[in-house]
């Protein structure tokens, strides 16, 4: 090549074509065309109910477990729920903010049998919060941050709870 004469770029590569989704897949062309079809009566998610079984306790001697359905986790807000699903599939919500009150309950959201079921945990159990954030390694949850000022007893000089809780999932207890 001749000093000076500028040698053209190589075309750049075609884009991989997508493989085609399996025949029991449908794909939509925007986000509205696919809520309208939600929406209509092809849209079986919207029928299934929450189901709530009874509350999982820690075994105490002497004192029956509850037969009563656990209370439905919604409507609340500013929870935390991992990104990740446990090895069993299951989602793990802690806290947040139901009917003005901050919780620090703990629940199991079952995506097999659509199911919320209330676990009690034992340990140095975190103070009620919103805004918090949670992981899952493994069997274990990490809890930590978030507001920790929103109990009808706090006050505006109170400390944020700063701390890092785990629970170990087989054993329901934070340490």
């Amino acid at each position: 090549m001749p000093f000076g004469k500028k040698q053209k770029p190589p075309a750049p590569p075609a884009p991989p074509v997508p493989p085609a989704p399996p025949a029991n897949v449908i794909v939509f062309e925007t986000p509205s065309e696919a809520l309208a079809q939600l929406s209509s009566n092809n849209g079986h998610w919207l029928a299934h109910r929450l189901f709530l079984p009874p509350p999982v306790v820690i075994r105490k001697q002497g004192i029956v477990p509850p037969t009563f359905p656990s209370p439905s986790p919604f409507p609340r807000y500013g929870y935390a729920l991992p990104s990740t699903a446990t090895a069993n599939g299951d989602l793990i919500l802690f806290g947040g903010l139901v009917r003005e009150a901050s919780c620090n309950d703990l629940y199991l959201l079952s995506t097999r049998d659509l199911s919320a079921t209330l676990l009690e945990t034992g340990g140095e159990i975190p103070s009620p919060r919103v805004g918090h954030a949670s992981a899952l390694v493994s069997s274990v949850l990490a809890v930590w941050g978030g507001d920790t000022r929103w109990t009808q007893n706090s006050k505006a000089t109170d400390k944020q709870d700063d701390g890092l809780y785990l629970l170990n999932l087989g054993e329901h207890i934070f340490c």
